[in-house]
């Protein structure tokens, strides 16, 4: 198996665990998880008609458009590890999660915990995924350190083992 697979799965996974997750982006609606693939959405150019004549005469037009993120979960692989030529594959995956919570009481990192214990719950309960991948403990998570109202951070470390590939013996 490829570690790719287990990053496109689990975040499959992750939209069905978090279906009915609903959490407030920027504009305030309430909104489902998006949930990314290694990076965030990268920002496309303004189209040059839409864009004001003063604003390109004064340099002005730097402007870029990317949809907003939040909230969201980045599933990102971050290593892997092959121990000798009969061991399983190990693949470690972080999950980068950030949330806008505008309210004053600043109780978004609530919202971040909740989603690190539908992660765990779904783990814990049902430990391999697909058929192929099977997560290995610790599971780490944390929260961010510094103060940044009213978006709040949060990440969870995932490892999984997937199936060895195994020597193939021309002679038999």
């Amino acid at each position: 198996m490829v570690a790719a697979f287990l990053q496109s799965e689990l975040a499959d996974e992750l939209k069905k665990i978090l279906s009915d997750f609903r959490l407030k982006n920027p504009q305030g609606e309430r909104v489902s998880i998006n949930i990314f693939e290694q990076l965030l959405p990268m920002p496309e150019p303004l189209d040059q008609g839409e864009i004001a004549p003063e604003l390109l005469e004064n340099g002005l037009a730097e402007e870029q458009t990317a949809p907003d993120p939040y909230p969201y979960i980045l599933v990102r692989i971050a290593d892997g590890e092959i121990e000798d030529e009969n061991s399983a594959q190990k693949v470690n995956l972080t999950l980068l999660m950030g949330i806008y919570e505008p309210d004053y009481d600043k109780q978004g990192h609530k919202d971040i915990l909740n989603i690190i214990a539908k992660i765990y719950e779904r783990f814990a309960k049902f430990p391999v995924l697909n058929g192929k991948y099977t997560i290995q403990y610790p599971i780490l998570w944390t929260l961010q350190d510094e103060e940044s109202y009213p978006f709040y951070f949060g990440g969870v470390n995932l490892a999984f083992e997937i199936a060895a590939v195994r020597r193939e013996d021309p002679y038999s």
